[in-house]
């Protein structure tokens, strides 16, 4: 499935794995998308001795990331191909400590605050350029916070879902069975719908205190100029 220069590109990209991580696949034998589904996870294992694949027997098509043998709430309903290609692979280097899609440390904080347990569940298209941006974030608040637990579904492979729910658009977020989301998405934007719904962990927030000489508050032809004029004179 993958060409031969995306697996030697892969291979730079997971050369500096330290953890086992394991594609814990559930599918069915009689699944029309079993074998594609297969050939993906095998191609992309194959690009490091760190990475492997362990098929079982399920109802449907999903696979969980395990690291070090240990489940870390990451599922995929589908086969992350296509936009949401990439979303396997920062889900894999955030894993690690490696990913570069992480917000600054008070936001960081804040994930780890939230109260659990939360299961998110996004439903997305894969043709869809917006859901990838949604469920990179989830995943990586999965990974800071081990109360978190999230699945990417696929819509197309799960249209009974989709029409029980009544989803209208992607992507489309549920948290514990309730829609608390639809489209495009800013990290810090589903952090706060997360905190409303879930509540924070006040005492384990760490508070930092920064001193400033200068505040530049707007940012117009007035407040670029006080910035310049501030910078220049030191």
């Amino acid at each position: 499935m993958l060409d031969s220069a995306l697996k030697e590109q892969l291979k730079d990209i997971f050369a500096g794995l330290g953890a086992n991580f394991t594609f814990d696949i559930n599918v069915s034998s009689q699944h029309e998308d079993r074998n594609e589904l297969l050939e993906l996870l095998e191609d992309v294992a194959a690009c490091s001795d760190h990475l492997t694949c362990s098929v079982n027997e399920g109802d449907g098509l999903e696979f969980t990331i395990l690291k070090n043998g240990a489940r870390t709430g990451i599922t995929f309903r589908g086969i992350p191909n296509g936009h949401e290609f990439t979303s396997l692979l920062l889900a894999i280097l955030n894993l690690d400590g490696k990913g570069k899609n992480f917000p600054d440390e008070g936001v960081c904080n804040r994930v780890k605050a939230l109260k659990g347990p939360i299961h998110l569940t996004t439903y997305v298209s894969l043709t869809c350029t917006n859901c990838p941006d949604v469920v990179q974030a989830l995943n990586a608040m999965t990974t800071l916070n081990p109360s978190i637990s999230h699945e990417m579904v696929d819509g197309a492979l799960n249209q009974e879902e989709v029409e029980t729910l009544k989803i209208q658009g992607v992507p489309s977020v549920f948290a514990d069975g309730k829609l608390i989301h639809v489209g495009r998405g800013e990290f810090g934007e589903l952090l706060a719908k997360l905190e409303e719904q879930y509540g924070v962990d006040e005492a384990s927030l760490s508070t930092e205190e920064k001193l400033y000489d200068v505040i530049v508050a707007g940012g117009g032809p007035a407040g670029v100029s006080a910035a310049i004029y501030s910078a220049r004179k030191g």
